[in-house]
């Protein structure tokens, strides 16, 4: 009967010579009848037999052999000599060829049949086995599945991060005695020739099952292994001796392949690493970049190469963060260079600080570079409650500032002139935006108002120019008393004295020009009688002038002096003193 759609599994295959017995053709191709008293053949203990589910694997030597060759135990005669033949009955579980084998019983546990079914790599196979005594068969064995692979696994590939390959850029960064670890990985395992997917029909490939190592030799029989992953990868963490080394690797799949040629991975243990080397780093970056837009930071660390996974850290400073804020770590290459992305939402100075924390062959390094992030215009204004003052008196300084993020602060400046801008005034605006203070001038003031700018809004300022009067002090000597006219006081005189008319200007204007008036009461007026030229002011800022009364007896007086400023004093304005009265007597 045809078992080959419904029993599956596998034996071991001795893919070796095997002493056969004739065996009828007839039997052997319908195996029947059955006796089910006969005892069927045993399968010896540990057989390599796989399920129709999960057949095993087996390997294909080449050049491929023209059968297969299986293990049975053939049942030993027991009654009137009869002795029992094994027969084996294999086929392809694609459906595309079966054949049969048989083996005369023998006084021993375990017997090779030889089947006369070539193998293909890829393919899977079934095999079951009976006894026969020249007239019946027993009940088949459970069948046994195995699948071929006949194509060796790829080579690997062999790492190291501590030992570079010789004749590769880098240096060691590890020393003789200290644990590395070598991490292998192979691209898998080829599939059959001609197959474009594995688990197409007769397209099945075994897999990588483990990777095989030598240290200075290539591996052989009973060398060491490490297991393979899913993904292909294995790994081995050792201490190693100084000096040169080859670590030899090869993949061996689950069917027993191993790949054709050893991965060969030559490197150099040394006794002592050499002191780490100084690099640069070197930023570039956009002198100015919009708030809210991406800008890039990159760089270039020299002394490469550099190890896999190496990161900078980046440190930004800004307006919110005056101590800084960490952004995330930037992979670095293996040539030395990373890049940093970020959108600032905080204007003004951005503040970039890159430090790599160093490793094994390099130091510690770190730079900074800034970028000026866009703000928008900030609105600012100042202005006096007059254009000029009197020397002294109070100005009132009122300055606003418009709309802004999340600053309110104003600060306002006096810059007297030929003085030092000082700080007269800083606080927070009202709700009207405005901020105000008093100021007393004694000469011409700049008034400026500043903003300091916040995370939106640029620094502002503003500036208004006051002037001041010069201030003119005077006083009457040379008098021997007083009396009042009209709530006024006047100096009296004797008629043979002289009025002097002594004027102090401040501040200082040593050498400037100051004028004296004089005007006389008559006919219900006063009358101007003389107005002298330009007199220099002494060092001090003084002077004086008098005036000869022998024609004024029972005439009033009153005098002035008048500060007149010229081009080379910008500071002041020019200034009428207050009227002096006096009279004269007999």
């Amino acid at each position: 009967m045809n078992r080959t759609a419904h029993q599956r599994g596998w034996l071991a295959l001795l893919l070796a010579g095997a002493i056969v017995a004739a065996f009828p053709p007839a039997a052997a191709a319908d195996e029947t009848p059955i006796d089910p008293a006969l005892p069927a053949p045993a399968r010896p203990a540990g057989a390599d037999c796989g399920s129709d589910s999960g057949p095993t694997w087996r390997t294909l030597p080449s050049p491929p052999p023209a059968g297969m060759t299986v293990s049975i135990g053939v049942p030993r005669p027991t009654v009137n000599g009869v002795t029992y033949q094994g027969v084996v009955h294999a086929w392809d579980v694609d459906g595309s060829q079966a054949a049969d084998g048989s083996v005369s019983g023998q006084p021993v546990p375990v017997q090779s049949v030889y089947v006369p079914l070539p193998l293909a790599d890829g393919h899977t196979y079934g095999w079951h086995a009976s006894t026969y005594d020249g007239t019946a068969y027993s009940n088949p064995t459970e069948p046994c599945y195995f699948r071929v692979d006949g194509s060796a696994p790829l080579a690997p590939v062999v790492t190291n991060p501590d030992f570079p390959p010789a004749g590769s850029p880098g240096t060691p960064t590890k020393i003789a005695g200290q644990p590395t670890t070598f991490r292998f990985s192979s691209t898998g395992d080829p599939l059959p020739s001609g197959c474009a997917a594995a688990g197409a029909p007769d397209c099945q490939a075994s897999g990588l099952d483990h990777f095989e190592y030598g240290l200075d030799q290539e591996p052989g029989i009973g060398a060491a292994r490490v297991s393979a992953d899913a993904g292909g990868n294995g790994s081995l963490t050792t201490a190693l001796s100084w000096g040169v080394h080859t670590l030899y690797v090869v993949g061996v799949d689950v069917a027993g392949n191993r790949s054709q040629e050893p991965a060969a991975y030559r490197f150099t243990v040394p006794s002592q690493l050499p002191p780490p080397s100084r690099p640069t780093l070197d930023l570039t970056t956009p002198a100015t970049s919009g708030r809210g837009a991406q800008l890039t930071v990159s760089g270039q660390l020299s002394a490469a190469p550099y190890s896999s996974g190496e990161v900078v850290h980046v440190l930004k400073s800004d307006l919110a963060h005056p101590t800084g804020i960490a952004l995330p770590d930037a992979p670095l290459s293996a040539d030395g260079t990373f890049r940093v992305a970020d959108v600032p939402q905080v204007g003004g100075a951005n503040t970039y600080s890159v430090t790599y924390p160093g490793d094994s062959t390099h130091q510690a390094v770190n730079a900074s570079a800034t970028v000026q992030v866009s703000r928008t215009a900030a609105a600012v204004s100042i202005t006096t409650n007059a254009p000029s003052y009197a020397y002294g008196a109070t100005a009132k300084i009122t300055a606003h500032l418009g709309t802004t993020y999340n600053g309110r602060t104003l600060a306002i400046y006096a810059q007297p002139y030929g003085g030092r801008k000082a700080l007269i005034e800083t606080g927070t605006v009202d709700s009207h935006g405005n901020l105000a203070t008093t100021y007393e001038p004694t000469r011409k003031t700049t008034f400026t108002a500043a903003f300091a700018g916040d995370y939106r809004y640029a620094p502002a300022t503003a500036a208004t120019t006051a002037s001041a009067y010069a201030k003119v002090s005077e006083s009457l000597s040379g008098y021997y008393g007083s009396t009042h006219y009209g709530g006024l006081l006047y100096r009296v005189y004797h008629h043979t004295a002289k009025a002097k008319q002594n004027v102090t200007v401040t501040p200082n204007k040593a050498r400037q020009c100051v004028k004296f008036q004089i005007q006389r009461y008559y006919s219900g007026a006063w009358h101007t009688q003389s107005t002298s030229s330009c007199r220099s002011l002494s060092t001090t800022s003084t002077s004086y002038a008098t005036l000869s009364l022998t024609n004024a007896v029972n005439s009033k007086f009153r005098m002035r002096a008048e500060y007149v400023h010229s081009s080379n004093d910008t500071g002041n304005l020019s200034t009428w003193g207050a009227w002096q009265y006096f009279t004269v007597r007999q």
